[in-house]
């Protein structure tokens, strides 16, 4: 009984001693990567919304799943990162590296973006909502079935990227690198290609297309079947 009670004792301080050293650790940048690097092989139960993660390596780091809801992201390496599904809603990632990340299934509504690196990157089946995107470098990435409801893609360079299926609802493209690119499938309504280095062979693929700006200016519809 004695012994019980002793164990007890023992895990309650602990247990205390780890909470302590976590609270700690959530202060500090050093300790913020820390818990970071140590994702995949935690419980996956701490938050990491508006950690500052600015200017830090985390190259191949697995953050599948994490919630980094307005994390400071200002030109971290995230090159082959695995961030399938995790909520990176407002975050700051301007010039942050992505090249072949994984970032599929994951929620990044309303975050900054500009410049940011997503060559070869996997976007597929993820949600951008409001994302400011201008004048990033996405050259040869998948947005299969992506959500670019209202996005700014003003100059970005997407080009021979895969847009299959994707939803454009006034995404703006203006000036936007789009040699190559592939829209099969896609909704456009209201997307602004104005002065876009884009065909009309490419566009028109498109499942739908309502009232886009074409590359000279001009409002265009297709009519439906």
């Amino acid at each position: 009984y004695e012994s019980a009670i002793r164990d007890l004792v023992i895990q309650k301080q602990v247990t205390e001693q780890d909470a302590a050293s976590l609270e700690q650790d959530m202060k500090t940048r050093d300790g913020q990567l820390k818990l970071v690097r140590n994702w995949a092989a935690s419980d996956k139960s701490i938050s990491f919304k508006g950690f500052d993660l600015s200017a830090q390596d985390l190259k191949e780091a697995d953050l599948s799943g994490a919630d980094l809801r307005e994390a400071d992201l200002r030109e971290a390496d995230l090159s082959q990162a695995n961030l399938e599904g995790a909520n990176l809603t407002r975050a700051n990632m301007f010039r942050t590296i992505l090249r072949g990340a994984n970032l599929r299934k994951t929620k990044i509504h309303e975050a900054y973006m500009r410049e940011v690196v997503l060559e070869q990157a996997d976007l597929s089946g993820s949600s951008l909502q409001g994302a400011n995107l201008r004048a990033a470098f996405m050259d040869h990435a998948k947005l299969y079935r992506t959500d670019l409801d209202r996005a700014n893609l003003k100059t970005v360079d997407l080009r021979f990227g895969d847009l299959r299926e994707s939803y454009l609802r006034e995404t703006n493209l203006e000036g936007a690198k789009l040699e190559g690119v592939n829209l099969t499938g896609a909704l456009l309504v209201g997307a602004n290609f104005s002065k876009a280095d884009i065909e009309s062979y490419e566009y028109s693929k498109a499942h739908q297309i309502e009232n886009i700006i074409l590359p000279g200016g001009q409002r265009y519809s297709r009519p439906t079947e």
